[in-house]
C-alpha cells in the first residue's frame, strides 16, 4: 500500500513556522528528525519559549544533576540565539529560571541584553531567585516591547531613563518597588499601555504610588495576602486613567486615594483585606469613601462584604458619596455581615437606577434578631423603579435574610413576575 501524502510538509515555509511558533521551542527543535523537509525549519521561528524546559523528573534529582540539566539548557539558548535567521527575527521570547536550579545570573542577563537588541515585541520572564541587577540598562528603553510580563521576586532597580513607546501590555507580580519618582516615571513611560496587572507588589518605603496611562483600559492590583507590611495601605494611590474600562482592586485600603474621573468606567470589583480586629478604623473609613468616590459612572460593581464592612466606617455616607446613575448590576461577592445592613440600604439610596442585585454568598449570621435596622424611612429608587431581579445563593433562612426578603417583597414593586412569584410562595412558607 502506498503511504498517504505529507501534506503537512507541502505546506509554505511562513505557515510552517507560524505553526511551531504554538510550540515550546524544546519540542519544536525536535521535528529537525522528521525529514530534509523539517531539518531547519525551526531556525527560522520568530518564537521562542523556554518554559518548559526541563525533564519530568527534573525536580526530584540530586543538585548534580540539576546542574547538568542547567548548563545543557543554557547551552542549548546560547547557541539558539547566536542562529543568524533567529538572531534577526525574535518576536517573543520566554524563558523560565527556578532557584532550585542552577544558572549564571550574568548569562540570564545577557540572554535578556541579545533578546532586547533584536527587537523582541513579547516579553515573558518567570525569573525565581534574586538579582537586584539582573534586567540590564537596554531593557528599560526597549522601543518595540509590546507585551511584557515580569514574574520576579526582585527589588526593581529603575533607571532614570526610562522608555516603553509601544507596551500595551503589562503585567508585574513579587516585584518590590522602592523610589516615589521613579516609579512615576516607570508607569508614565507607558504612554500606549492598554492592560496593566500587578500581583502581589510592594512598596518599600514609599508615600506615594501614581499610575498616569491615558490609553489603559484594563487595571488589576491584586494582593491577596493583604500584608501590612510595605503594603499599600501605607501610600496615598493616584490613578489617571480617563479611558479605563475595567478596574479590579485586591488589596489593602490605601492611605488615600487620588483619582481622576473615569468617565468610561464599564465594570469594577472592589475587593478590600481587612484586619480582624480592625485597625484605625476611621481611616480606613475615608480611604473607601475616597475610592468610591471615584467609581461613581460605574455600570457593574461587585463588593465583597469586607468591602461593605469597611465602607460601614465612612462618615456621614450618604452626604459624601456621588450618585451612581449608571450603576445598574451590584454583586456582594462574599457573604454579607447583616450587623452592616444600614450600609447596605444607604448603598441602594444612591444607586436610583440598580436592576440587578446578587449575593453571591448570602448572609453572615446575626447575633440579633433585630428587624428595626431593616426598616425603612425613605424607600430607596432603584426599589420603587428598576430592580428587576435579586439573587441570593447559599440561603440559610436566618434572620438577617428573612429580613432582606422581607424588605425586597414590601418594597420592591418592578421585579419580573416570576421572581416576584418566587418569593411569594417562599414567604408564605416562612413568615
Amino acid at each position: 500500500m502506498d503511504l498517504e501524502e505529507d501534506k503537512i510538509s507541502e505546506l509554505p515555509d511562513a505557515l510552517l513556522h507560524h505553526i511551531l511558533s504554538f510550540l515550546p521551542t524544546k519540542s519544536a527543535v525536535r521535528t529537525s528528525i522528521l525529514s530534509k523537509r523539517w531539518k531547519y525549519l525551526w531556525t527560522s521561528i520568530p518564537v521562542l519559549d523556554f518554559r518548559k524546559w526541563r525533564s519530568g523528573s527534573s525536580y526530584v534529582r540530586k543538585d548534580e544533576r540539576r546542574l547538568l540539566e542547567t548548563k545543557k539548557f543554557s547551552n542549548f539558548v546560547d547557541r539558539m540565539l547566536s542562529l543568524p535567521d533567529i538572531a534577526i527575527n525574535i518576536h517573543k521570547f520566554y524563558l523560565n529560571c527556578d532557584k532550585r536550579d542552577f544558572f549564571d545570573a550574568s548569562q540570564v542577563t545577557t540572554w535578556i541584553s541579545t533578546v532586547v537588541t533584536r527587537k523582541v515585541e513579547e516579553l515573558i520572564l518567570f525569573i525565581d531567585f534574586q538579582h537586584s541587577s539582573l534586567l540590564p540598562p537596554c531593557f528599560f528603553t526597549c522601543e518595540s516591547l509590546t507585551m511584557l510580563e515580569l514574574d520576579m521576586y526582585v527589588m526593581l532597580d529603575l533607571p532614570n531613563s526610562i522608555s516603553f513607546p509601544r507596551l500595551k501590555i503589562l503585567r508585574l507580580k513579587l516585584i518590590a518597588f522602592m523610589d516615589d519618582n521613579l516609579t512615576q516615571q516607570f508607569f508614565s513611560s507607558c504612554p500606549m499601555l492598554e492592560e496593566l496587572v500587578m500581583t502581589w507588589c510592594t512598596w518599600i518605603d514609599m508615600n506615594v504610588v501614581s499610575i498616569s496611562a491615558p490609553a489603559l483600559k484594563y487595571l488589576l492590583i491584586n494582593n491577596p495576602n493583604g500584608h501590612r507590611f510595605d503594603s499599600i495601605s501605607k501610600c496615598v494611590l493616584k490613578i489617571y486613567a480617563p479611558n479605563l474600562l475595567s478596574l479590579n482592586y485586591n488589596d489593602r485600603v490605601a492611605k488615600d486615594y487620588v483619582l481622576h474621573s473615569f468617565s468610561s468606567l464599564v465594570d469594577a470589583e472592589i475587593n478590600f483585606k481587612l484586619e480582624s480586629p480592625v485597625e484605625e478604623p476611621e481611616e480606613i473609613g475615608y480611604g473607601t469613601s475616597k475610592l468610591f468616590g471615584g467609581l461613581s459612572n460605574v455600570k457593574l460593581l461587585k463588593m465583597s462584604g469586607e468591602t461593605f464592612k469597611a465602607l460601614s466606617f465612612a462618615d456621614n455616607l450618604l452626604t459624601n458619596q456621588p450618585t451612581f446613575c449608571n450603576l445598574i448590576h451590584l454583586e456582594v461577592t462574599s457573604k454579607f455581615p447583616c450587623t452592616i445592613d444600614r450600609t447596605l440600604l444607604d448603598f441602594l439610596r444612591f444607586s436610583p437606577n440598580l436592576e440587578s442585585l446578587v449575593f453571591a454568598q448570602g448572609f453572615d449570621q446575626c447575633l440579633s434578631n433585630n428587624d428595626d435596622s431593616w426598616k425603612l424611612n425613605l424607600v430607596p429608587q432603584c426599589l420603587l423603579l428598576h430592580l428587576k431581579q435579586v439573587e441570593i445563593r447559599e440561603f440559610c433562612g436566618h434572620p438577617g435574610e428573612l429580613n432582606m426578603v422581607k424588605l425586597l417583597l414590601k418594597n420592591a414593586r418592578v421585579l419580573k413576575s416570576d421572581v416576584y412569584d418566587m418569593y411569594n410562595k417562599f414567604a408564605q412558607i416562612v413568615f
